[in-house]
């Protein structure tokens, strides 16, 4: 199925903010699911999941660290829930 111009605005769109919430580094990791932004946000949500893991067990070795590491992964979390919110309403509205 054709999209048109607005829904291909409405994924560019998504997929900017994606990559400015997760970084670098998850925006290259997740770049094959531009043209699928709910399954980009799934994957990036994964990713960050995996990244908090990490952050977690580095509370005992370098608390200060690990405490602002996880903040921020907190934030990112936040932040892909929102978006999975959007990329959900745009499917739903296609």
């Amino acid at each position: 199925m054709k999209k048109t111009p607005e829904q291909s605005e409405v994924e560019k769109a998504l997929n900017q903010l994606i990559s400015i919430v997760v970084g670098a580094k998850f925006a290259k990791e997740s770049d094959y699911l531009q043209d699928r932004p709910r399954e980009r946000v799934q994957k990036c949500l994964e990713l960050a999941l995996a990244e908090y893991g990490q952050a977690s067990s580095l509370l005992q070795d370098s608390p200060p660290e690990a405490k602002a590491k996880l903040a921020q992964v907190h934030r990112k979390l936040d932040s892909l829930q929102s978006l999975i919110v959007l990329a959900t309403f745009s499917e739903e509205t296609a």
